[in-house]
């Protein structure tokens, strides 16, 4: 309990460019998943997409925001923080609104969508360098463990206050184009209000995130470093560390479920009353758990091995995937819920303070894009498959078998925590971090 007390004064002395960098992070994120749950149902019944084919831009666009993170995220890092925020923030707008108002585009719709997203992702890629060069800059090595805590959980309070936000627009709409009052759906009012929110971020960046507070940061960049430094060792030549990686790959698509499957498994599976509070499942139990469980577990489990981290955390995310197999209930539903998201809270941000710590002097980006690839390869492939298991044993009309669905993906991501534990000797041997085992 001294450590937890220890972690949780540091967090209270965190400085305030951090607290302002995790705000306008947690904007857009709030933003951003306020329309992906929602994309699938917009790219078919907006956009015309088969039942099938809508997971795969949604896919597609997922992937791309880890690739532009390779790509341009060193474009946003040597901006620094503060422009690459607002810069990153005021494209997002700009691709939010395009993709919004794609309805109104007649046959050019899915083209309008595709250039809607390419703006996006771009964005989001800057966006993240952005945010986690703020959290290294304004943290030490000491507390840093904390610093991303803190950007992990806040952001999920936001998007727990998204669904609130999304459940009462998108039933809101619904009811009013129904009646012949509204020229746009539920869900792309949710799309317009995802838009407004990420203007509301933008400014708020703008006039906080001043050059005074950039520069007061603690680990703030320094152009004096020596060429040696940013040309330093990288892990990802380790096998180890590869491998390490890469086995979070089948876990990983789990996550990638809570908005390609999960959304419309519940408005096909659940009755009216439930599906019409859908968000409430998606957006609610597992943001709000995040944000409790991520500090609280990072500041007691600090000095554990990030090895047994995973190992943990991952078993607790994929086990209650099993829960789901006898059928749509709603306890077993929530009971998924809250289990997968606190194996989230132990791995997930520990994950990506090793990744973001290891990087050298402006090399941040390169660092963070090259450890996501996994996660990069679990937003691309699910999405090809998600949409054709879903019509299958969930279709929109017709007999379900929800169960074989969710057996299917919860053997997926147990993978990870037995491929984890038939490497440990193997990996940890070789691997270095951050923690103390």
């Amino acid at each position: 309990m001294s450590e937890l007390g220890k972690s949780l004064r540091e967090l209270r002395a965190m400085p305030r460019g951090l607290w302002l960098v995790v705000i306008a992070f947690s904007a857009d994120l709030m933003a951003y998943y306020g329309v992906l749950p929602l994309m699938p149902a917009y790219m078919h019944a907006d956009i015309g997409l088969s039942d099938s084919a809508a997971t795969i831009p949604v896919s597609i666009f997922t992937g791309a925001v880890t690739v532009f993170w390779i790509l341009v995220g060193g474009v946003a890092e040597k901006m620094g923080v503060r422009r690459g925020l607002v810069v990153a923030l005021l494209l997002c707008v700009v691709g939010r609104a395009i993709y919004a108002g794609a309805i109104f585009t007649g046959g050019a719709k899915l083209a309008v969508v595709g250039l809607s997203l390419l703006v996006v992702a771009v964005a989001e890629g800057m966006m993240q360098s952005a945010a986690y060069l703020g959290v290294k800059q304004f943290t030490t090595e000491k507390n840093a463990s904390m610093g991303y805590a803190l950007l992990y959980g806040v952001m999920n309070l936001f998007i727990f206050f998204m669904g609130f936000i999304s459940s009462s627009v998108r039933t809101r709409y619904d009811a009013l184009r129904a009646a012949g009052h509204s020229p746009v759906s539920g869900v792309d009012a949710v799309n317009w209000a995802c838009v407004a929110i990420t203007l509301i971020g933008a400014v708020f960046a703008w006039v906080t995130v001043s050059k005074r507070i950039e520069a007061s940061a603690p680990r703030a960049s320094a152009k004096t470093k020596s060429a040696e430094t940013s040309k330093g060792p990288s892990p990802f030549r380790d096998a180890r560390f590869i491998f390490f990686i890469f086995m979070l790959l089948p876990v990983r698509t789990l996550f990638a479920h809570q908005w390609l499957t999960l959304p419309d498994y519940i408005l096909r599976a659940y009755p009216k009353n439930i599906a019409d509070h859908m968000e409430w499942i998606v957006d609610w139990i597992n943001p709000l758990v995040v944000f409790v469980g991520t500090p609280l577990i990072t500041a007691i489990t600090r000095k554990r091995h990030v090895f047994t981290m995973m190992i943990v955390g991952t078993a607790v995310s994929a086990l209650p995937t099993f829960f789901l197999c006898g059928g749509p209930s709603l306890s077993m539903l929530i009971a998924y819920q809250v289990i997968f998201s606190i194996g989230e809270a132990m791995w997930s941000s520990r994950f990506l303070e090793y990744a973001a710590e290891l990087a050298p002097e402006g090399r941040v980006a390169q660092y963070m894009g090259l450890a996501n690839i996994p996660w990069l390869l679990a937003k691309s492939i699910t999405g090809l498959y998600a949409g054709a298991l879903l019509h299958r044993y969930v279709p929109e009309h017709g007999p379900e078998h929800s169960a074989t669905l969710w057996l299917i993906y919860g053997l997926t991501g147990l993978a990870t925590p037995i491929g984890l534990v038939l490497a440990r000797g193997w990996v940890v041997k070789g691997l270095k971090t951050q923690s103390a085992s």
